[in-house]
């Protein structure tokens, strides 16, 4: 090994943070806060992308079933052109619902986004916040 896959190896750099981290750090409130804010954070983003290739194999299929049509021998150029125009055409008709669906993907992750930031904050905040200020926080609220 060289010095530089020595320097770069993540477990070797993992452990010398660890080494010189204390321990209690990873087993704090706001430790396991940003932990599961990160995982579903990440599970809102490989949804969205499972969905996206779900919506891209669907079109891939479809044109496929075009392109199958459109591969037929026709007898005359004229029906061949004929049949190239109305998959054409059928096509962007198709295209502004796929496009919306994609919308819809997005929309729906931010939206599940924004639901994890918002449910993550208030945990941190606790976690984080003093007992004396949380006193004081409620006896405001409660005024």
């Amino acid at each position: 090994m060289s010095t530089v896959t020595d320097y770069f190896d993540p477990a070797k750099s993992f452990e010398a943070f660890t080494k010189y981290t204390p321990t209690e750090m990873f087993k704090s409130p706001q430790f396991k806060a940003m932990g599961d804010f990160y995982t579903k954070a990440r599970e809102v983003g490989v949804d969205a992308m499972n969905r996206n290739v779900d919506l891209t194999m669907d079109w891939f299929k479809d044109a496929q079933k075009d392109a199958e049509a459109l591969m037929k021998p026709e007898g005359e150029p004229a029906e061949y052109m004929k049949k190239a125009g109305e998959m054409a055409v059928a096509s962007m008709n198709a295209l502004p619902s796929r496009m919306f669906a994609y919308a819809e993907v997005a929309k729906k992750a931010q939206f599940d986004m924004l639901d994890t930031v918002l449910g993550a904050a208030q945990p941190a905040l606790d976690a984080a916040t003093p007992a004396p200020a949380k006193k004081t926080r409620k006896a405001n609220g409660a005024a």
